[in-house]
């Protein structure tokens, strides 16, 4: 009985949410060994294309598809062949582009975005950075408990 008030709620739900007509759903529970071979007839309304067309315009991006050498551990997983790498569409991009060194005092020139700063030991830009050590051929960041380490000519996105 109580099995008999579920089933029929379950109907009933389907039925005003308009998830599937009655006829497919008394098909699909009372005959089991036969398939329902009608597609469900779905409406969607323009205004949600409409919707879906728009947000995919604001992601935008451009993609490019790294392959790489697969290790054997990842051989068998279908997932891990292909990277997925964003272009110039991160937020902050970081590149250390010189280290050098004036009156005793060693320099990094760092491009943060579109600027680019002339930094030494323990000097903050960008209001989050700041800079921890600098080294013959890389750069020690500190943002907030996060450490970076940028190497000559590499580009960091963050």
């Amino acid at each position: 009985m109580v099995k008999k008030i579920i089933i029929i709620a379950f109907i009933l739900i389907f039925l005003l949410t308009g998830g599937c007509s009655s006829e497919q759903i008394v098909k699909q529970y009372f005959i089991k060994d036969s398939e329902i071979k009608d597609v469900p007839n779905i409406l969607i309304e323009e205004r949600k294309i409409a919707d879906i067309e728009k947000i995919e315009e604001e992601i935008g991006g451009t993609y490019e598809i790294e392959t790489g050498k697969l290790e054997e551990q990842n051989i068998n997983d279908p997932f891990k062949p292909y990277y997925l790498v964003e272009i110039e569409e991160a937020e902050n991009v970081i590149r250390l582009d010189a280290i050098y060194s004036e009156e005793g005092i060693e320099y990094a020139e760092i491009k943060f975005n579109e600027y680019v700063y002339k930094l030494k030991e323990e000097d903050i830009f960008a209001e989050n950075y700041q800079v921890k050590a600098i080294n013959e051929n890389s750069v020690v960041l500190l943002k907030g408990d996060e450490i970076i380490t940028l190497f000559l000519n590499q580009i960091y996105y963050d």
